[in-house]
């Protein structure tokens, strides 16, 4: 059984205390982050000759991500926590230069629609898997009005300030309307209709999408994604660290190291040594340390985490060791782009 499906096994046997002990003990002797074994082989270098890589990806969903939630959250109320924190985390990146992937959902880049406009796309047949979906409409709560009636499920206004922030921060793809992508669940031409109505809505703001995340991790269908010109995509696999690789279609796979927010009641000085781990580790191993947020992370993160996080990668960049940059920009770099 692969380290991480066994790990997951053991830890769905514990309480949450118990689990919060087992993560630490876990990453204290098992050499965790752990490393891609082949990453030598592959590796090709950084910008600016730098030693190891970091990325941050936001999954900018609003309530989108959460109506066949099987853990009952509030869609609205999550969408409303996103838009509290964006301008909060926006200003945090420019405090330390640091642009990142904005994971998008397609339907907030829309500033209106209304009923039919998207009956052309076909839906994602029923499923109880990673969500419960299992009766209505996939659209049935797409309210059909404009983004000053309901917030929730459009955000003109929050990928405004995204763009004309200082930093250069990148719109990656992250589904139309937050489907299943894995092949058991979803249809290719499901993805085909999603991924065309996300770029028909980018095309109005002169976005081009070069990078895909699943939502939930729900990796697959990778024909439409290399159909449709992606170049690299966020995935979750054995190992945390590595120099992005190509998949069997020539798209770069970016593993995911970890995420920010409070899932564990440690302190904050634990979490910042996690991460300060995976980046001195990422610098030693030449690789690309991911880490992944949604933007309704918890407050106490934003505030007591993550700018002790951003500060360290930014003295790490300043000495020279470390390369700080977006989905895009390695994919870029790696494909022989300026």
């Amino acid at each position: 059984m692969p380290v991480r499906k066994l790990y997951k096994s053991l830890r769905a046997k514990l309480n949450t205390k118990q689990r919060s002990a087992l993560s630490k003990l876990v990453f204290s002797i098992s050499g965790k982050p752990f490393v891609y074994a082949q990453n030598q082989a592959i590796y090709k270098g950084f910008p600016q000759q730098q030693r190891g890589g970091f990325i941050i990806s936001a999954d900018f969903e609003m309530a989108w991500a959460f109506r066949y939630s099987k853990r009952k959250v509030d869609p609205l109320a999550m969408a409303q926590l996103e838009r509290e924190n964006i301008p909060e985390l926006l200003k945090l990146f420019e405090r330390y230069n640091i642009p990142i992937t904005w994971a998008t959902v397609g339907h907030l880049m829309l500033e209106s629609c209304k009923k039919g406009d998207h009956d052309w796309m076909q839906r994602l047949p029923y499923v109880d898997d990673h969500w419960k979906y299992t009766s209505g409409d996939w659209f049935d709560a797409d309210p059909y009005t404009d983004y000053k009636a309901d917030n929730a499920w459009y955000a003109p206004d929050m990928l405004e300030l995204i763009l004309q922030s200082p930093v250069k921060h990148e719109i990656g793809c992250h589904t139309f309307s937050h489907i299943d992508c894995l092949d058991r669940n979803c249809p290719p031409q499901v993805l085909d209709d999603e991924i065309v109505a996300c770029k028909n809505a980018a095309k109005a703001w002169d976005i081009e999408l070069k990078s895909f995340v699943f939502p939930g991790g729900t990796a697959g269908n990778y024909p439409i994604l290399n159909k449709h010109g992606f170049q690299i995509y966020r995935k979750n696999v054995d190992h945390d660290l590595a120099y992005p690789y190509p998949d069997e279609y020539g798209m770069l796979i970016t593993p995911s190291t970890s995420a920010f927010g409070r899932i564990h009641d440690w302190s904050a000085d634990y979490y910042i040594y996690r991460f300060k781990t995976m980046l001195d580790k990422a610098v030693k191993t030449n690789t690309v340390a991911h880490i992944w947020l949604h933007p309704s992370v918890d407050k106490w993160t934003i505030a007591e985490v993550m700018p002790e996080v951003l500060r360290y990668a930014s003295d790490l960049r300043e000495a020279g060791k470390l390369w700080i940059g977006t989905m895009g920009d390695i994919a870029n770099h790696i494909n022989g782009g300026e």
